[in-house]
């Protein structure tokens, strides 16, 4: 067949995805009952296979059997448009599964990063990469030999990587997204743990750059999710290999962590290959040097973009067009260059501190005297353990300060950092408590911005880390209150997610008129966000101290100095990007004491 038929063919065509745990006795008498394909008489459409599955052929899904999705009580069966320049199919998750397209290939003495939303197949491209899966080219029932597979990607670098894969000449090291499974899983110290694994005799090096001398003798199982995740990326970098596969090396990081690690994944993999997941486009920014993108339909299918650099990759990413492919894969672009950055000043204060004091048995805070306008987003951020947290417990009336008064008479909704599932009852019963469903502000504002309606008959124990943000954050803004107050936001969404809440929540202020304060870690989340900034220093653990909340460039320059990182803004978009170390503009920037370009 030739290019243009094959095109051609491959246009308009659709498949199910079935998610057989889902699937009821009433999901199966729909599908069944109301196929089109069953009820003309013709070629077969929706069936019970002999082991009890509902199935159908992919060859026979038509645009019509989108209507029966639309009947099915839940999400078990989803119908999907799959583009038409998709690429070759890597690999299915069964019939009516889960494929994905194409493939990214590792580069020698290059960090290749892997972008884009949950459920379109990063994890398994780095199974597939790392030899923990065999792509099954789309043949479920009759696994291909592994000749057979490097020759479907002939001519091309994926296809010297298999073939090495193939041969058994790759060997792999990989840093799981699951980093529970570490402290589930090993029963010793961390320090017990770098022995065992440093087979590059780097250890000391690695302990040093990702600050885990404090911890060194602590038990794994005892440590924290930023404390484990380092201790986990080290563990990886000891290891002597030719690939390195690192999944979100930035979850439960501080922003001062992320940007040590994004640079240590370099420093430590000079000369070898290596892949990194992650959604916070800082981390990819500065630890990449080229970019594939992954779109499709999450659960559905998931597609590889071509590879660019880092810089292209990014800002195709955040624009919602991918040049080469012509294809879009978001509805409106994210532009750094329309945040005002003045929203509020002019405002009257609606909350104003004096120093406040708090102390605990091994902590104390201090924080500088500050207002909070209306209609400005102030952006919260420094490392963990400065009393970010206490601070806003202090704001709430959650904690009663030993010094200082907070003073306004206002209402403030809080969304907390550490969310709690334990309501006994749906999503829906939980919002029906608080809000007007009903109300057509929350409908368009809120429940459909944060794709509320699949978790409504959902029990709240039953949702996903991302899941529960969504709705906790959602919560937060629903209700009527003067002021609101996000702790960690971002945690657990994806890059998807956290480019849709940013564009939400600058809606949702400049519609309501309402100051929020953001505690968050993504750098460029916050850069986008923010009117003004409110940074944290002090010794983590022992001593904050909460800065009078500033312009937002001070503030960054602030916090930036102290990390020794220079951001520069990028010309097209506005966003802030790293600078590489060493570089001219880095080393200009540090002389001019300009860490920050806005």
């Amino acid at each position: 067949m030739g290019d243009a038929q094959s095109r051609a063919a491959q246009k308009d065509r659709y498949v199910a995805i079935i998610d057989q745990d889902d699937v009821t006795d009433e999901v199966r008498n729909i599908a069944v009952k109301y196929d089109p394909l069953n009820r003309s008489g013709g070629r077969e459409g929706f069936h019970v296979t002999d082991d009890d599955e509902l199935h159908i052929d992919d060859e026979a899904v038509i645009e019509e059997h989108r209507i029966i999705a639309n009947k099915i009580p839940n999400d078990s069966v989803k119908i999907v448009r799959l583009p038409a320049e998709r690429g070759e199919l890597v690999h299915q998750y069964g019939e009516n599964g889960f494929r994905l397209y194409e493939l990214p290939a590792p580069v020698e003495n290059r960090v290749v990063g892997l972008l884009g939303p949950n459920g379109v197949g990063k994890s398994t491209a780095l199974k597939i990469l790392g030899g923990r899966l065999t792509p099954n080219l789309g043949n479920v029932a009759d696994d291909p030999d592994w000749d057979t597979i490097v020759r479907e990607f002939r001519g091309t670098a994926v296809q010297n990587y298999l073939e090495k894969l193939r041969d058994g000449g790759v060997q792999a090291a990989f840093k799981p997204q699951r980093i529970d499974q570490l402290s589930d899983h090993y029963d010793g110290t961390v320090r017990e743990l770098l022995a065992e694994r440093d087979e590059r005799s780097t250890r000391d090096e690695v302990i040093n750059r990702l600050q885990l001398a404090h911890i060194i003798d602590r038990p794994v199982a005892d440590l924290s999710g930023g404390e484990l995740q380092r201790t986990a990326i080290a563990a990886t970098l000891l290891a002597d290999a030719d690939v390195y596969l690192i999944d979100e090396p930035s979850s439960y990081l501080d922003v001062s962590h992320r940007l040590t690690v994004a640079r240590a994944l370099t420093d430590f993999t000079a000369g070898k290959e290596v892949v990194i997941v992650d959604h916070d486009l800082v981390t990819l920014d500065v630890a990449s040097d080229e970019i594939h993108i992954f779109y499709g339909d999450p659960g559905g299918f998931g597609v590889v973009s071509r590879p660019l650099s880092t810089r292209r990759g990014i800002n195709q990413f955040l624009d919602g067009h991918l040049r080469a492919e012509n294809i879009r894969i978001r509805e409106t672009a994210v532009d750094f260059l329309q945040r005002s950055g003045h929203r509020g000043v002019d405002e009257p204060s609606l909350l104003e501190f004096p120093t406040l004091q708090k102390a605990f048995d091994s902590f104390s805070l201090h924080v500088e005297p500050g207002t909070i306008h209306g209609g400005e987003i102030l952006g919260i951020f420094g490392r963990n353990g400065l009393g970010k947290t206490t601070f806003a417990r202090l704001l709430t009336g959650s904690l009663v300060p030993d010094e200082g008064e907070v003073t306004g008479n206002i209402t403030l909704s809080y969304k907390p950092q550490y969310l709690d599932p334990s309501f006994d009852g749906t999503v829906r019963e939980l919002f029906a408590g608080q809000v007007d469903m009903y109300d057509q502000t929350f409908q368009t504002g809120i429940e459909e911005p944060f794709d509320l309606e699949p978790l409504f008959d959902n029990q709240l124990t039953d949702l996903s880390g991302g899941e529960l943000q969504r709705a906790s954050i959602a919560l937060a803004l629903a209700r009527d209150a003067d002021a609101y107050l996000l702790d960690e936001p971002s945690a657990h969404l994806d890059v998807n997610q956290r480019t849709s809440f940013a564009a939400t929540l600058r809606q949702f202020v400049e519609r309501t008129g309402a100051p929020c304060l953001v505690i968050e870690h993504d750098l460029l989340l916050l850069d986008y966000l923010s009117d003004r900034a409110m940074v944290f220093e002090g010794e983590p653990g022992t001593n904050g101290i909460g800065r009078t909340p500033q312009p937002v460039r001070r503030g960054m320059n602030q916090f930036l100095e102290t990390v020794d990182v220079t951001f520069r803004k990028d010309p097209n978009t506005g966003r802030p990007r790293a600078n590489k170390p060493d570089s001219q503009k880095d080393r200009e920037q540090k002389e001019a004491g300009n860490y920050y370009v806005r």
